[in-house]
């Protein structure tokens, strides 16, 4: 059972799923030559999106892809780790639908891809495999073996391969800077409306019922804090009350059925 969290103007049910790209590309692929967006885009936020104009600016009818590795860097070195994720790896793909990306290149972050160097990634990933003309990414992205690899490291190596390197600008809001971190606090405090307004779009919650009958959220999802959320449910357009407890257990007032997909859409915090 999917349950999103989302903005009224949730476009998603328009939008076909993006290609996963996983290792190397054939060489007469057409999206051979993309522009790729570099991090973990856990939540792909209003930072996120503006990475993604850059991009587009950049590729000027260029294919623009996403990379995005699975299982989350973070949960394969601290595997024991306090649910934390944003996005399971299917409402991840959902929201990359919205972008219309040219596709999401997702490799298996395992121990060979976590210890490879950082010239490796450099040239045997980005340019061997994927042929990329152009890379935009963060100044605090960090790669390869132990994060050795920095912004100045793969503009080096992009001069010497033939790819650009763009290095975004921070976006900050009032509260500081946009990222993923920012997000999960304000859900952990119960702060809805504000994380809404910084992901700019919709949360999708994955949640599933147990044998107990109880609808539990995904185990790898973000808690937000204890208490009565307002939402509306997007198929039939009924409000309801969503009580979220500090197991992650929902209680929405009006129950779905064990089978069915739902969607709510947030609307606040009741207490």
């Amino acid at each position: 059972m999917i349950m999103q969290l989302l903005r009224s103007n949730d476009p998603i049910h328009r939008f076909h799923l993006p290609r996963i790209v996983e290792s190397t590309l054939p060489w007469d692929d057409p999206v051979r030559g993309a522009v790729l967006l570099l991090g973990n885009f856990d939540g792909f936020h209003l930072g996120h999106r503006s990475l993604l104009r850059l991009a587009r600016g950049v590729a000027q009818g260029r294919p623009v892809a996403v990379m995005s590795c699975e299982p989350h860097p973070r949960s394969f070195f601290t595997p024991d780790i306090a649910p934390f994720r944003l996005t399971t790896r299917l409402t991840k793909h959902r929201g990359f639908a919205i972008q219309a990306l040219d596709y999401v290149f997702e490799p298996r972050f395992d121990h060979r891809f976590s210890s490879q160097s950082p010239e490796d990634f450099a040239s045997t990933v980005l340019h061997r495999d994927l042929g990329v003309s152009h890379v935009i990414c963060g100044a605090d992205f960090r790669f390869g073996r132990n994060r050795q690899g920095d912004p100045a490291l793969l503009q080096k190596m992009g001069r010497r391969f033939g790819y650009g390197v763009t290095v975004a600008p921070t976006v900050a809001s009032g509260s500081g800077r946009i990222s993923s971190t920012l997000i999960r606090t304000c859900i952990q405090r119960g702060e809805a409306e504000h994380a809404l307004e910084l992901l700019g779009a919709d949360w999708h919650i994955e949640a599933r019922y147990g044998p107990d009958g109880a609808l539990r959220m995904d185990p790898s999802l973000c808690r937000p804090a204890p208490g009565l959320y307002r939402a509306v449910t997007v198929s039939s357009e009924i409000e309801c009350a969503i009580e979220i407890n500090a197991a992650a257990v929902l209680r929405p007032d009006r129950a779905p059925a064990p089978t069915e997909a739902i969607t709510f859409r947030l609307t606040g915090r009741i207490s």
